[in-house]
């Protein structure tokens, strides 16, 4: 029998139990796994049946058949998009672009304000006299 293998966060939803206490029982090598090297540290597949076993799972007959198919009686129908749907659609799209072309309006205007206002600055500053090096006691010169 063939051994199949889980990631910590499947075994951890299938136990009821939190990922880091699963992490505890492979430090503690409880449970039967293959590490995997990442660039992050490592990937760990722990064997389904350790876990069963581990925690002493209950798990039905038709839940451990691997590649079980369902059968339903229900008939599934397709839903295709109308015209209209889509004509809908378009109009959503083209709203929300008129919307953004409104937004990215307002926003250049604001940075033109910015930057206008931004180089009135400037001049003030450059405008503005430098202070005079003479000494303290030259005042009257």
């Amino acid at each position: 029998m063939s051994e199949t293998y889980i990631t910590i966060q499947e075994s951890a939803e299938l136990t009821g139990k939190s990922i880091q206490t699963i992490r505890r029982a492979i430090k503690a090598k409880k449970l039967t796994y293959k590490r995997k090297k990442t660039p992050q540290g490592f990937h760990y597949m722990i064997s389904r049946e350790s876990v069963i076993e581990v925690y002493k799972l209950r798990i039905p007959k038709t839940e451990r058949k691997q590649g079980s198919v369902k059968k339903t009686g229900k008939e599934v129908t397709q839903e295709f998009a109308t015209i209209d749907d889509l004509k809908k659609i378009q109009a959503d799209l083209e709203a929300v672009l008129k919307e953004n072309d409104k937004a990215k309006e307002s926003f250049m205007r604001f940075m033109k304000t910015f930057q206008e206002k931004f180089i009135v600055m400037e001049n003030q500053l450059k405008l503005l006299e430098e202070p005079s090096k003479k000494k303290w006691y030259h005042f009257w010169k």
